[in-house]
């Protein structure tokens, strides 16, 4: 019984360093966009770097409790390769929806009139179409609303199936940086207390790369706990099931796509580092995005 209670604790604690850990990622992440989208100051490598800082904060805060997954695609794809249980899945999932739902709360406390004042002035209604716009804050939509439109022939230029791609692609090569960069047997790889900034440095190469196309989500958590508020906040239709009905895209996608990058990591590359000379060893901890 004793066991039990501690192994509860456990897990509590690892939920509390996810969900934080989320918090502090979204905070940071979504943050800059909220800046560069309602004000203007930031430009695409700005908001790279900030999501480089809220990964790299994120991990440092979070990595020796739980390993920082701060990303249901990481944590899935660990599980399903044997370096998680199982039975830890639905509760750190949990806690990194929550993470980022109540940042989205927390960036919408302090830019809510600002806000509102953009709506005014571009003459958007939420819920209504055309406000992705305003929603792209929160949540994300292809193409970028702000640097492609929105509207058919916006769409055209990223057709549901090259969204749906797009993020496999680079979600699977975010899941093999982080296994690459934290792998024991990589005697190329940073430092312990590097490694956090090396994957920051990942996701932000990717989203500044692929922010165009998806606004890169990269992370179902990223996506679905703002969404979820922004359908609370007003935007209603707009945020479920969204424009082109692909609200579950950023979510299937990215979970697709960590699970490929998995399979390449574990199944096709891991192979070429030298075996340890001790059998046995355990599984290297991991750190995510």
């Amino acid at each position: 019984m004793a066991g039990d209670d501690a192994s509860q604790r456990t897990l509590m604690a690892e939920c509390l360093s996810e969900g934080v850990g989320t918090f502090i990622l979204m905070l940071f992440g979504n943050g800059a966009v909220v800046v560069s989208v309602l004000t203007g100051s930031y430009d695409l490598w700005a908001v790279s770097l900030m999501w480089f800082l809220g990964v790299s904060l994120a991990v440092y805060a979070g990595g020796a409790v739980s390993g920082a997954h701060i990303n249901p695609a990481v944590t899935i794809t660990l599980a399903t390769f044997g370096q998680l249980e199982w039975r830890k899945v639905p509760a750190y999932v949990t806690a990194q929806i929550l993470g980022a739902f109540t940042a989205s709360v927390a960036i919408y406390v302090a830019f809510a009139g600002i806000l509102a004042q953009f709506e005014s002035a571009e003459n958007l209604t939420r819920g209504e179409p055309g406000s992705e716009l305003s929603a792209m804050v929160f949540t994300t939509y292809a193409p970028n609303p702000a640097i492609i439109g929105t509207g058919q022939e916006a769409w055209a230029q990223v057709p549901a199936a090259t969204w749906f791609v797009s993020e496999v692609i680079i979600t699977s090569f975010l899941l093999f940086g982080i296994l690459y960069i934290i792998e024991e047997m990589n005697a190329g790889r940073p430092l312990a207390n590097i490694g956090p900034a090396m994957i920051g440095l990942v996701v932000a190469a990717l989203v500044a790369y692929e922010a165009p196309v998806s606004m890169a989500a990269l992370n179902p958590a990223r996506d679905l706990g703002p969404r979820i508020f922004a359908f609370l906040a007003g935007w209603g239709e707009i945020a479920f099931p969204g424009p082109r009905g692909g609200f579950w895209i950023p979510t299937v996608s990215t979970i697709v796509g960590g699970l490929l990058g998995g399979l390449f990591y574990f199944k096709a590359f891991r192979w070429i580092y030298p075996t340890p000379a001790e059998p046995g060893r355990e599984p290297p901890e991991v750190h995510g995005e």
